[in-house]
């Protein structure tokens, strides 16, 4: 029960830091926005905005592509935690390497499949949203002392972030190609 606690407090640290990160940025960008320019020079810049934002299509409800991949880090990992603990009281199942591996299975696939779409619909962001989206893996390699030892968790989950790789490379093809066919 302890490597559990050790978890959640280091994935509330970890959610902290993200959340201060953020409000910086947010702040940051307020205060480079607020240069002095004339009116003239705001309206070139507001119509510049206006017509290069119609041939744009937001990303899912215009949260950007890190945004998309902390969302599926914590929604897959709660959802499929509470599905796994669910399933294991219902067919009274004891806590075992099987529960753990199918629980690392399916947090690879449907990490592995939302990798893809978010890449699809960003491309550029090939580079981190893998990596972000297996943060509470890491972080659980790192907390739980007998991972790599007796375990061997390490094979399900490190194959399910090679899949989010692989699924992300695919999607940018596909993002990419997309991008280029839609250019009159």
């Amino acid at each position: 029960m302890e490597t559990k606690a050790n978890a959640i407090v280091l994935i509330v640290i970890v959610m902290i830091l993200l959340l201060i990160a953020i409000l910086f940025k947010i702040k940051s960008d307020k205060k480079r926005k607020s240069l002095a320019i004339s009116t003239a020079d705001r309206e070139k810049e507001i119509s510049k905005v206006k017509n290069a934002s119609q041939g744009k299509k937001p990303y899912f409800l215009g949260i950007p592509s890190w945004g998309l991949a902390l969302l599926t880090m914590f929604l897959a990992y709660v959802v499929l935690f509470v599905v796994s603990n669910v399933l294991g009281t219902i067919f009274k199942l004891p806590e075992s390497d099987i529960g753990d591996l199918a629980f690392y299975i399916l947090y690879g696939i449907v990490v592995a499949v939302c990798c893809y779409f978010i890449v699809k619909k960003n491309p550029k962001s090939i580079w981190y949203v893998p990596i972000i989206c297996y943060t509470i893996g890491f972080i659980h390699a790192i907390v739980v002392p007998t991972f790599w030892i007796t375990k061997s968790m390490w094979i399900p989950m490190f194959s399910g972030l090679v899949l989010s790789i692989i699924t992300s490379i695919i999607g940018a093809q596909v993002g990419k190609k997309k991008a280029i066919s839609d250019n009159p």
